[in-house]
Parts: structure tokens; C-alpha cells; sequence
């Protein structure tokens, strides 16, 4: 594509912005640089250890939760749920539960990278937060236990939250039947006590919810999809991540022509939606890079995705 007249200018402040892009390390939308695998993960996946198929939590880019389980309180014998989940993504719903949308939820989540839980029933009205940061990239043990009147979270199996006279017995709720969401709310986010963006990008394994002799039904999303075993930093980036330059402190090319091509690796997953957008606050639409989802994948599953631009002077 050739650049030229009044054209001119523009096309090489976009050029030269991209140029940048590619030159800078990989950090995310906060400025904090992704974190390493840490070494035994990498040993594992050297020895060819299997771990288990693991589910991936996003569903999109909306709210909705990729899979809903029903319960019969009434044949309740366990109050605990425990799973394995691991992300890049500092904010978003790990699993919604309630009786009553109204007024008997639960919620946890993550917001700044860290565990969060709101609570909504009869005993308590609250949002608390605590715990470490759980957007490293590493998988992650997590367990809720509802113990008499109190509320328990255990990380890594460390107990991180005791919240006493905030609960009852779930045999002996209002309503028998509990309703439990992973990756999504089952309401507005607007509702929530103190919202947050519900999609996280996330990986959960190892799941264990509440009794499963008491489970009535499970109802999965269509775009319910696996993860991938392998876990990099830089492989996810929030939704609406954005980076802002001065051009004027950008090196000017010293020879022209001049040339420059970006290569994304991409691994197809059901969906569509914007990978790419390049742009300045008066003009947002200089370039733009937009995933169709197809019955049948025109790429491979891991595949080379290269344009180029040339402009000459």
C-alpha cells in the first residue's frame, strides 16, 4: 500500500507508533511488567506430566457465565467447593452462587489481583478483599467452606478470610435450591454491591462444588472451550488494554523507504471480535484488526498472521 499527498504525514506517524510497539517488552495495561513461569511449572511440562482438561472461564466479551450447576439443599451432607484456576487477568467473577437473585448471593472474584467476596442474604450485607495476588500466571488452590455462621477462604491452602455471623446453614435456606455460575453473574453486574467487569480470562481445574449427590443439573455454554496447557506472559491482555506515545519524542527513520510487518500468533477459539485497533483521540479508525468467527476455521490451530506497510518519500 503506498502512501502519498496529504496522506503523508499521517501514514508515518502510524508506522513509526508501531515500529515502537514492537520494540517495547511486553508489559499490561497498568504498566507492571508479566511475570515468569516459575520453574517447576516448566519442569513439569518438560517430564510430560498430564494435568487435567482444564475449562476456560471467559465467555466473550459479555457477563455470561460458561456453565450453571443446580443443587438440592435439602441433600446437602458437604459445604465446600474447591478448584485450581490460574490467569493473567486482574479483575473479573471466578463463580456466582445464590437461592434468591434479590437477596441470597455470593460472589467470588478477583479485582486489582486479588480475592474478593461480596455477600448479599439475610445475616450480611458485605465486599471484602483479601488474600495475595492471584494473577501471576501460576495455578492456584482455592477452597470456600461455609462452617456454622461463617464464611472461610482458604488459598493455596492458607487460610486467607474467616468471616464469622454471616451465614446459615445451607440445608436450612428459604429456598432449597442453589444455583452456582462459573466465570459469570446471573444478574446485571450493576447489582452487585460494588460492581466490576465480570469476564475473566481464566483457566479453572480440579473443580469440586459443594455435593455432588445433591447436583440436579449442570448447563454448559455452547462456546465452552479447553485451555491450553501452556501459559506464557504476554498471552493475555485485558480487554480494552491501550498504550498512549508522544510521537514527537519517537526517532524519526534515518533512510527511506521503509518498511515494517507485525506477526501475531494467534490459537483460533470460537467468537469474533477486535484483536487490533491503531489510532490517534482525533482519529480512532487509522487501522484495525478484526477476528470473524467461520464453521470451519480457515487457519490451522496455531498460526503466522503477518501484514506489512511501505511508505517512501
Amino acid at each position: 500500500m503506498e502512501c502519498g499527498g496529504p496522506l503523508t504525514k499521517s501514514c508515518r506517524l502510524l508506522l513509526l507508533l508501531l515500529l515502537l510497539l514492537l520494540l517495547l517488552p511486553p508489559h499490561n495495561y497498568q504498566g507492571w511488567a508479566l511475570r515468569q513461569i516459575p520453574p517447576t511449572q516448566v519442569q513439569e511440562q518438560d517430564r510430560g506430566i498430564q494435568d487435567p482438561p482444564a475449562v476456560h472461564l471467559s465467555n466473550g466479551p459479555g457477563q455470561e457465565p460458561v456453565s450453571i450447576m443446580t443443587f438440592n439443599l435439602s441433600k446437602i451432607t458437604k459445604s465446600s467447593s474447591s478448584f485450581e484456576f490460574r490467569t493473567w487477568d486482574p479483575e473479573g467473577v471466578i463463580f456466582y452462587g445464590d437461592t434468591n437473585p434479590k437477596d441470597d448471593w455470593f460472589m467470588l472474584g478477583l479485582r486489582d489481583g486479588r480475592p474478593e467476596i461480596q455477600m448479599h442474604n439475610l445475616w450480611a450485607q458485605l465486599t471484602v478483599g483479601a488474600g495475595p495476588r492471584l494473577d501471576d500466571g501460576r495455578w492456584h488452590q482455592v477452597e470456600v467452606k461455609i462452617s456454622g455462621d461463617s464464611v472461610l477462604l482458604w488459598v493455596d491452602k492458607e487460610e486467607v478470610l474467616h468471616l464469622r455471623q454471616v451465614s446459615g446453614p445451607l440445608a436450612k435456606k428459604p429456598q432449597p435450591i442453589m444455583r452456582i455460575a462459573l466465570g459469570g453473574l446471573l444478574f446485571p453486574a450493576s447489582d452487585l454491591r460494588l460492581p466490576l467487569v465480570p469476564a475473566l480470562d481464566a483457566c479453572l481445574r480440579r473443580d469440586n462444588w459443594l455435593d455432588q449427590q445433591a447436583q440436579i443439573s449442570v448447563s454448559a455454554s455452547t462456546s465452552l472451550r479447553n485451555c491450553s496447557i501452556e501459559s506464557q506472559p504476554g498471552a493475555f491482555f485485558p480487554s480494552g488494554t491501550r498504550a498512549e506515545f508522544n510521537l514527537q519524542d519517537i526517532p524519526q527513520p534515518n533512510a527511506e523507504p521503509w518498511a515494517f510487518s507485525l506477526d501475531l500468533e494467534l490459537q483460533l477459539a470460537a467468537g469474533s471480535g477486535h484483536l487490533l485497533a491503531l489510532g490517534t483521540p482525533e482519529n480512532t479508525s487509522w487501522l484495525s484488526l478484526h477476528l470473524q468467527d467461520q464453521e470451519r476455521p480457515l487457519l490451522p490451530p496455531f498460526a503466522w498472521m503477518a501484514f506489512g506497510h511501505k511508505t517512501r518519500g
